[in-house]
């Protein structure tokens, strides 16, 4: 799976600030993975910023780790970028359509 180098960055970085949630609250890996229900290995490799760990396991660690109000801001919606792109491809002029209704039945 290709992943650019910038992805793989923020990967490690949030698993980084996962392990350090983590050991703020004095859990174990494996005290995490049960609270979870998923395997120790699952964590460690959350941890490390793999990119194969599921989605669902990402949220259902920051739920756990009391984090998940996070989440919402991953894909906010009025992100500047985003608005850029959407004005670029507005058209010019709207035109109103020529062709009339015709109620006859």
């Amino acid at each position: 799976m290709y992943m650019p180098s910038k992805a793989k960055e923020a990967l490690a970085q949030l698993g980084e600030q996962i392990r350090m949630a983590r050991k703020r609250r004095q859990w174990t890996i494996a005290e995490l993975a049960k609270k979870i229900g998923v395997s120790s290995p699952t964590i460690i490799a959350l941890e490390k910023g793999t990119p194969t760990v599921s989605v669902g396991v990402l949220v259902s660690t920051l739920w756990t780790l009391g984090l998940e109000t996070e989440l919402i801001n991953l894909a906010n919606p009025n992100d500047i970028e985003g608005i850029k792109l959407m004005n670029t491809r507005l058209p010019k002029k709207i035109r109103t359509s020529k062709r009339t209704l015709d109620n006859d039945f």
